[in-house]
């Protein structure tokens, strides 16, 4: 069943074969958890709201339309949900970060702006510096955090991220360059004060 298409497995489930729907979720939990970490940044949340995403998916299966990237639509239900969430609880407390969960499920060099000039690699083997990431990340405002989720740690096209956030290409486009540039800007006074080797 690991070599079936989304499309296929779809078919099976709604056909009624629990063990496809077990594969799908097999296939996209992390990716969902990663998607929804990168807008509400809180662990327990970012578990509990992929859970919730695939019980909508399972519920709403029959609505799935072939011939449509069963993924699109997966990330589509996991914006929705997750962007509710996080506007529901925006004036909750900060979490603490959690070094672990993110190396896991987002790796700070797939954000981290390449006109920053410095050496990814050895750079985010500091702590501090994934920390110092997760908070500029956190400063974004939403429809930015979660342009660059998709983007940057999802690897989503132009084409992909319009038909999830409903939005026209050039919006896409110009919410990244945006995005790129006040990420950039967050991180800017904590870089200048390091001593991060630059790229020869």
């Amino acid at each position: 069943m690991e070599t079936l298409t989304d499309e296929q497995l779809v078919l099976k489930i709604q056909a009624g074969d629990r063990a496809a729907f077990e594969q799908l979720y097999w296939r996209y939990k992390d990716r969902v958890i990663s998607v929804v970490y990168g807008i509400v940044h809180n662990r327990q949340d970012a578990v509990e709201i992929s859970q919730e995403v695939f019980v909508r998916i399972y519920k709403n299966i029959d609505k799935y339309q072939p011939g449509t990237r069963f993924f699109t639509w997966l990330y589509r239900i996991t914006y929705n949900l997750a962007v509710d969430k996080y506007r529901r609880k925006k004036t909750a407390r900060e979490v603490e970060f959690d070094n672990d969960y993110q190396k896991n499920f987002s790796s700070p060099e797939d954000v981290l702006p390449p006109s920053l000039g410095i050496n990814p690699e050895r750079a985010c083997e500091r702590a501090e510096l994934r920390q110092q990431l997760t908070q500029a990340m956190d400063e974004l405002p939403e429809k930015q955090r979660t342009i660059i989720t998709l983007r940057e740690v999802e690897g989503l096209s132009y084409e992909e991220i319009a038909s999830v956030l409903d939005i026209q290409i050039g919006t896409v486009m110009s919410r990244l360059h945006y995005a790129r540039q006040r990420l950039q800007n967050n991180l800017r006074k904590y870089l200048e004060c390091q001593d991060i080797p630059k790229k020869d």
